[in-house]
């Protein structure tokens, strides 16, 4: 059996262990190394003993999304079944009229526009120049986004294509902008835009579904299920923190044993790190700054301008607030509140949505806030509770939510490598790797590497997961017959043999 080991839980890490397994299972064992107790990586989540579920992020899926449902549906779950649709309805808060605007996208790009400019956020003159500067762009977005925008900002390319001033002052404009979770900084002109391409051409495409539960329970445990029924097996609370080489073969990985089970900054039990061997090939399933901590340890690897863009990829550092509160908010926000009081500029309830609260009634609202950090890691939390809950209270639906009615509350800072986003800042496509790397028996696979998408989301995370592992079974297809062809080569090289004597 070829042995191939997968470090990372997340979608990534899942999704080739899954397509190896279902691929060439009977030929391929594959063992999914993972640090936490729970599964799903960044996207993941676990549950107090008490029955309140904190997430690592708010992550929805949206209607362009087609691996990952696929990916759900063979481990035996529905994805329409296990989340809910907001409808193509967003909220946005927008201060400088003080007001909640509701965008409502159409079933159809055409019906996008005409619903556009009933959203009453713009003015009628900044919503014509929108549809202008979108008319002007669109023949360069569908003929393939040039990859030399990813040297532009968004803001610099929309002057250029005449998106009028004053849409930058509005939040309607700064909640795409900032989508990605990049702010305070600028987003690549080429990853928004390749994000537009696939999200956000009409309802069909941009219809975001929330999750009905906890991630890790609903979706990535049933996938762990299904990995094991295949053949696989996954194997939790390892950490990697090194890797072995001769050369340019990979010979070994450092493995620690990770001190907690849910969500922490400690590093391994001290003592606990380990050799391990037992593998022929391995996928790094990781993001950038997890592997750039690890490369850290091995020079001659961190070197190789493969993979040397991994310390060149700025991190997002993520930042949840969970708030469980004993009043409901008003019926029919059912959607995500955007435009909030930086740092935790999104906002959802998840009261209506998740499994888990559908019969809790100690919590009328679920909230769940948030943003990154970046010029706020100082604020303490209690200051980020009544800054973020302060926000909230302006918009409709939501006036009565005051302090004195809050359950519990909940900060969870993502600020281990191994929780940060990849920043899709201007300039970045240059760092991100390729699935192959120079060193044999290593491949990468992630949302930050190239894989056709080049922004970050869970649909790219499987979509890379599975074309790493197409990759790997497509270099054992082709290594016996490179090797037939080097023993040929041998032999046409090899000195004749003497005559024989008589």
């Amino acid at each position: 059996m070829h042995r191939v080991l997968v470090i990372g839980g997340g979608p990534a890490g899942l999704s080739a262990a899954e397509t190896l397994l279902r691929r060439r299972g009977d030929e391929i064992a594959v063992t999914v190394l993972t640090d936490r107790a729970y599964l799903g990586g960044k996207a993941g989540s676990w549950e107090h003993p008490d029955g309140r579920v904190v997430e690592n992020g708010q992550h929805i899926t949206m209607g362009f999304y087609k691996e990952l449902p696929a990916l759900l549906a063979r481990a035996g779950v529905s994805h329409l079944g296990t989340t809910a649709s907001n409808h193509g309805r967003f909220i946005i808060w927008e201060d400088r009229d003080q007001r909640a605007h509701e965008l409502h996208l159409g079933a159809s790009t055409l019906r996008t526009l005409i619903d556009g400019f009933e959203y009453t956020g713009w003015t009628l003159r900044e919503k014509l120049g929108f549809c202008a500067t979108i008319a002007r762009l669109a023949p360069r977005v569908i003929a393939g986004v040039p990859e030399e925008w990813d040297d532009i900002c968004l803001s610099a390319l929309c002057v250029e294509y005449g998106l009028p001033h004053s849409l930058f002052a509005t939040n309607g404009f700064r909640c795409t902008r900032d989508a990605q979770l990049n702010y305070p900084g600028e987003i690549s002109a080429y990853s928004m835009l390749m994000t537009i391409k696939k999200a956000g051409r009409d309802f069909l495409t941009s219809e975001a579904h929330f999750p009905g539960g906890g991630m890790s329970r609903i979706w990535w445990e049933p996938v762990a299920r299904h990995i094991h029924r295949l053949g696989g097996r996954v194997v939790r609370m390892k950490r990697l923190v090194g890797l072995e080489h001769q050369g340019m073969e990979l010979t070994g990985l450092i493995i620690g044993e990770s001190q907690c089970a849910e969500h922490d900054d400690e590093p391994c039990l001290h003592g606990s790190e380990r050799p391990w061997r037992g593998f022929d090939e391995v996928i790094l399933a990781i993001p950038p700054a997890a592997l750039a901590m690890v490369l850290e340890r091995t020079p001659t690897l961190a070197a190789l301008p493969a993979l040397a863009g991994a310390a060149k990829l700025r991190p997002v550092v993520p930042l949840g607030l969970h708030v469980w509160h004993r009043a409901m908010a008003r019926p029919g926000h059912r959607t995500v509140v955007a435009g909030m009081a930086p740092p935790l500029e999104f906002v959802v309830d998840n009261k209506p949505f998740y499994e888990e609260y559908a019969d809790d009634g100690r919590f009328g609202a679920c909230l769940h806030f948030v943003g990154q950090e970046a010029g706020y890691e100082d604020m303490e939390d209690e200051a980020l509770l009544h800054r973020a809950m302060g926000a909230l209270r302006r918009i409709p639906g939501y006036e009565h939510l005051d302090d004195a009615g809050i359950h519990s509350w909940q900060v969870v800072r993502n600020r281990r490598a191994h929780q940060r986003y990849w920043n899709g800042e201007p300039g970045s496509l240059k760092y991100k790797p390729w699935p192959t790397t120079p060193v044999d028996r290593l491949w990468l696979a992630g949302d930050w590497i190239r894989n056709g998408f080049d922004f970050p989301s869970m649909e790219s995370a499987v979509h890379s997961g599975t074309q790493t592992a197409e990759l790997v079974l497509k270099s054992l297809d082709e290594r016996p017959a490179r090797s037939r062809e080097l023993v040929a080569g041998l032999r046409r090289r090899a000195p004749a043999p003497p005559p024989a004597r008589h």
